[in-house]
């Protein structure tokens, strides 16, 4: 005689082995170590990627500077320099009527314009007229002056302000400029120069028509100033 014990109930299907279960978070944790490495990868070729695009753009940019700007013949010497008129159409590929006009090869410093034969500085300190030529003499120039339109125009479109010119009025009771000479060509705006005394100097106003932009005013008024080298 026996008694047969018969499985029913929620534990009838449970079969008891020996082997414990696997933990199923043991698997999403590889899965997150896979994700890491895999992304650390890609970081790292960006990185490659992005560094070899910069050395490209680098590279790029050298070019083009060297085709825009191109390399200008050494000189070592100032008194040894040999000027052409090829050698300045080399240097200076933009000036105009260069075979109309006798240039010098004037190589001007940084802070100056150059423009035919002479170099401009236009400054953005505020002196009266006799300080303003001193501090040109001081860099080894003198207040600007104006015998021809080309300076005239081309000091008008870069200035935006009113500068002393090296014109004033002198104890000959005449504008004279600073070399001893009459003007030749007049660029007085219109009513001007008001009636004129001694002390009395003459501004460029910028950016205005440059057939009348001249004005006269007291020498001893602050204002921006053009000197001229050359």
């Amino acid at each position: 005689m026996y008694i047969k014990f018969c499985n029913f109930g929620p534990y009838a299907d449970v079969k008891v082995s020996g082997k414990a279960k696997e933990d199923p978070n043991t698997d999403v944790y590889q899965k997150v170590r896979l994700y890491k490495r895999i992304s650390a990868v890609f970081i790292i070729l960006s990185l490659l990627l992005l560094a070899v695009v910069l050395a490209l753009a680098m590279k790029l940019f050298e070019v083009q500077s060297i085709q825009k700007y191109p390399e200008r013949p050494e000189v070592e010497k100032p008194e040894e320099f040999n000027c052409s008129l090829q050698l300045c159409q080399t240097m200076y590929p933009s000036t105009q009527d260069v075979q109309k006009h006798v240039y010098r090869c004037t190589v001007c410093e940084t802070g100056w314009l150059k423009f035919e034969n002479s170099c401009y500085f236009i400054s953005k300190e505020r002196l009266t007229w006799q300080e303003s030529r001193e501090a040109c003499q001081k860099q080894g120039g003198d207040l600007v002056v104006i015998n021809n339109e080309r300076v005239q125009k081309h000091l008008t479109q870069n200035g935006g302000m009113l500068y002393w010119i090296g014109l004033s009025y002198t104890e000959k009771q005449q504008w004279m400029w600073i070399n001893n000479t009459a003007p030749t060509q007049n660029y007085w705006a219109h009513g001007q120069p008001v009636p004129a005394s001694q002390g009395s100097c003459a501004l460029l106003r910028g950016q205005f028509s440059h057939k009348n932009n001249w004005i006269s005013n007291r020498c001893g008024v602050l204002s921006q100033y053009i000197c001229q080298r050359g």
